[in-house]
């Protein structure tokens, strides 16, 4: 064997073969609300406003795709859809207000959202963690977004990423390398860098030349930004292996203001503006790219994707010799939702000809500016075939050369093949070419079920009585079908305005079957209508709640029952695991979490979790109406900024989340004597819990500290199972929980 090896090394064909390339490395710039008309050279009137030298020299040295999409209208569905692979449908992220209590807006909203998850569980695998099995080290810097309540956890590290450098709403700063972070560098050590919040006000924050200055003007006149050098810094420090920078730049999303004064008095002028002498809104009344704060935000994020291009174009790359590092590197520049038009009292941006912004599911909400450039690309090229962002998982594996693996079960497809020009479809796992997407966003802005078949899509719209009598919908049914692109190709209502839905029926009812198909096979949630807003035979059919039960970490409630009445056909236990007691912020990271429960006639129960302190049974009669054990305010009477642990009355308070939690004490109590370890503190904690579980008047702090006591004794037990546990685990940043 060995002189077959040897001769097969020394075969003509082995000494000609050029050496194998170099994994390429993968820098992925995820914009926040960066419209598909914010890029100067993607204007489709050329009347650009602001200006984005750096990325339309991108366009022009690498491929834009005119159709792209993000999965969602918002943020957070969006990131975590990118990060799984999925939509998300099936990611369970619907919006970014998840893990609350479906509540409705008012007593005259016909529908209101359902309960979904608030972020990216910790269990699922992620695009970062499968480049990292490739052999890649992995970074996010940036918004994250994508965990559980107010951004939290789990983290960047917690789900494949090496470095993660973001700030969590300033409750929370997440960075774990210190040669990046560099502490000695503390002046300019600011986590959310120029984006953050001015102070006073927008007009009385601006960077200067002042060596002491944390956002210190360089030669250029641009304010330095700590994000950006953390995103510098990993390449650099990381050049000799294959990186994967996933750099989700704050900007340019608000507040709307910049440290930048040269360049808001560059575009006052462009617009015909005096400097502002004040800080409130500076074109009152007016539409379109009116508003200078935005442009200048433009203008900063443009010059910042610049100078990632700049230090790969000028650094060498050690495991290519004689080449930079941009001629094995692939940039992704790409946004996670349509551009924000603004608030009433301020205009922000413009998506024409497309139709609504950010928080819309019309085209102005989803599509989006996506640029590629690096190995293979076309320099100049475009491409119309419509792809989304859950493609790029796929995508990054077939750079990386990572196996593909049915077990992600991932939407996506890959879409490397129209990165290199060599297809313009896109080709599933099956080998199917795929001709259809969907979006589901059951959110209160825009409540909408939609689907892009080929040229057409189809707009359910679920909450019409909501959004008010938009211009062609069909207020029987709330359909709007829309000819995307005409039969020649070309563009065609791109600002949504023709509804189609009445003149093509069957067209209309086919895409319709589809997209109820496809939701049935996501098990989603279906937004609920409001009882407030039923008629008086709706209301008089629908089960009234008689009665709550408990018995130790048993939960049920009983309904009215008779043949006029609507059966109970789904149910979820809502109950949530870290109140006002267990949180550093005062409750701002209450989150409320889902369970399974079990439906009989005129009953529903549940098994409490361990640990769980309130809980509320949310239900579905079977004419679609919520009922909940108990009677909630709409938002109306009690907005967000209110505690859901604080409306329940009752919410099977505290008893059976404890209990729950000693009986998984005392399995910890087992498993630990069985291993040899010291019980003694884990005991004190059972004890303590037994005396709170036997009152008869429920006091929160003792309780809680009781509950607090115990998951800590649990959690030392390590190398139990219990000591894994992934409710006592799961707030594993806040010191209170």
């Amino acid at each position: 064997m060995l002189a077959i090896a040897l001769g097969s090394i020394s075969s003509p064909a082995a000494l000609n073969a050029a050496p194998a390339a170099p994994k390429p490395n993968i820098v992925h710039i995820m914009v926040d609300d960066l419209g598909w008309q914010d890029i100067a050279s993607h204007k489709i009137d050329g009347n650009a406003i602001y200006e984005t030298p750096h990325l339309d020299r991108l366009t022009r040295e690498g491929r834009r795709f005119t159709d792209a999409h993000s999965p969602a209208p918002t943020c957070a569905p969006s990131r975590v859809s990118f990060l799984r692979g999925q939509y998300p449908a099936n990611t369970g992220v619907y919006h970014v207000m998840g893990g609350r209590i479906p509540r409705a807006i008012s007593k005259t909203v016909p529908h209101l959202a359902p309960y979904y998850i608030y972020g990216l569980p910790v269990e699922e695998p992620t695009i970062a963690e499968v480049l990292k099995q490739a052999g890649y080290v992995t970074g996010h810097v940036g918004k994250w977004h994508a965990g559980g309540k107010s951004a939290g956890y789990p983290f960047p590290p917690d789900v494949g990423f090496d470095f993660g450098h973001t700030e969590v709403n300033g409750q929370r700063k997440i960075c774990n390398d210190s040669d990046l972070w560099r502490p000695e560098d503390r002046i300019k050590n600011n986590w959310a860098g120029s984006w953050a919040q001015m102070k006073p006000d927008r007009i009385s924050d601006f960077a200067t030349d002042a060596s002491d200055d944390p956002y210190q003007l360089d030669e250029d006149g641009r304010p330095f930004d700590k994000p950006l050098d953390m995103v510098l810094g990993f390449m650099d420090k990381y050049k000799d292996r294959p990186f994967f920078m996933n750099y989700c730049p704050f900007y340019v999303h608000g507040p709307f203001g910049t440290r930048d004064r040269k360049r808001l008095e560059l575009y006052c002028e462009k617009m015909g503006f005096e400097f502002p002498t004040d800080s409130g809104t500076i074109n009152p009344g007016m539409t379109g790219q009116s508003n200078p704060y935005y442009a200048s935000m433009v203008d900063t994020v443009d010059w910042m994707i610049g100078q990632v291009v700049n230090y790969l174009e000028e650094t060498d790359d050690p495991r290519n010799p004689g080449h930079k590092l941009i001629d094995n590197t692939y940039i992704i520049v790409d946004s996670d939702n349509g551009g924000y038009i603004g608030a009433p009292k301020e205009w922000i941006t413009d998506n024409s000809p497309l139709r609504g912004g950010k928080m819309s599911s019309y085209e102005g909400g989803i599509r989006i500016p996506f640029i590629v450039r690096g190995p293979g690309v076309e320099a100049g090229s475009t491409c119309d075939t419509t792809i989304n962002l859950i493609d790029l998982f796929p995508t990054f594996m077939e750079m990386a050369g990572a196996e593909s693996d049915v077990d992600l079960e991932l939407d996506g497809s890959d879409i490397l093949p129209l990165i290199h020009g060599t297809s313009d479809q896109v080709i599933q796992a099956d080998g199917s070419e795929r001709d259809t997407l969907y979006w589901f966003y059951p959110a209160e802005s825009h409540m909408t079920v939609v689907m892009r078949k080929g040229d057409w899509k189809l707009v359910n719209n679920l909450g019409v009585g909501y959004l008010g009598k938009h211009a062609g919908v069909d207020q029987q049914n709330g359909l709007e079908l829309f000819r995307i692109v005409a039969a020649d190709g070309s563009n065609g209502d791109l600002g949504e305005r023709e509804n189609l839905a009445s003149q093509y029926p069957e067209k209309r009812d086919a895409m319709l079957a589809e997209m109820d198909a496809f939701l049935t096979a996501s098990k989603v949630t279906m937004p609920y209508r409001n009882l407030k807003v039923a008629t008086a035979e709706e209301r008089a059919a629908s089960p009234a709640v008689l009665e709550l039960g408990l018995d130790e970490d048993r939960v049920w409630v009983t309904l009215e029952t008779g043949a006029s009445l609507a059966a109970i056909v789904e149910a979820q236990l809502i109950y949530t695991l870290n109140p006002k007691p267990f949180d550093t912020t005062r409750g701002h990271r209450e989150e409320w979490l889902p369970a399974p429960t079990k439906i009989s006639q005129g009953r529903v129960d549940a098994v409490m979790p361990p640990g769980a302190t309130h809980a509320l049974f949310c239900m579905r009669d079977a004419n679609g109406f919520l009922v909940t054990s108990e009677p909630m305010p709409d938002l109306q009477e009690a907005n967000y900024a209110v505690k859901d642990s604080t409306i329940v009355q009752d919410g099977y308070a505290y008893k059976p989340g404890l209990y729950a939690l000693i009986q998984l004490g005392k399995q910890a109590q087992a498993s630990a004597s069985r291993a040899g370890l010291d019980v003694s503190a884990l005991n004190d904690s059972i004890a303590k819990a037994q005396a709170q579980y036997v009152t008869e008047t429920i006091e929160e702090q003792p309780i809680c500290d009781a509950i607090r006591s115990l998951r800590g004794a649990i959690r030392d037990l390590k190398g139990t199972p219990e000591a894994e546990h992934p409710l006592i685990n799961r707030f594993p940043t806040d010191p209170l929980f």
